[in-house]
């Protein structure tokens, strides 16, 4: 009879203590979670954003992550077109990083008009799209 009583208090402590350790696992993971919530950073700049038809522009974004360079971001594609367009006219081109957290493409544009650029950032779980936009002569 004795035996009896003792397994299901045994099994219940058991629980407990498995239970106690799971928390807090849990919990240190909910705390260094945490620690990552400060967002990513994109700078984005357009140099120049006034060009003549033909000339080169170039697309830089710089990506920060509490304070240091995102130089392994999964995926940054820059987005532009100009005025106007229909959705399935935007150019689209990914592009990797050349150090500093820095991800730059360079094009140029055979048309007059206003443009606009969107840098798509993918880094540290996070999405960021910083937008500008340029005059095309």
């Amino acid at each position: 009879m004795k035996r009896m009583f003792w397994l299901p208090v045994s099994l219940a402590v058991l629980l407990l203590v498995l239970g106690g350790c799971g928390k807090k696992e849990n919990e240190a993971h909910h705390a260094s979670a945490d620690n990552n919530l400060e967002p990513i950073k994109v700078e984005l700049k357009v140099n120049p954003t006034e060009v003549q038809i033909g000339a080169k522009v170039t697309f830089e974004a710089t990506v920060t992550h509490q304070g240091n360079n995102v130089d392994d971001a999964n995926e940054v594609m820059f987005e532009f077109w100009k005025d106007g367009d229909k959705d399935e006219d935007h150019s689209k081109e990914i592009v990797t990083g050349s150090g500093n957290g820095k991800y730059v493409f360079e094009t140029s544009f055979d048309e007059a008009g206003q443009y606009h650029v969107i840098s798509h950032v993918t880094a540290r779980d996070q999405h960021s799209m910083p937008s500008a936009d340029l005059t095309v002569k």
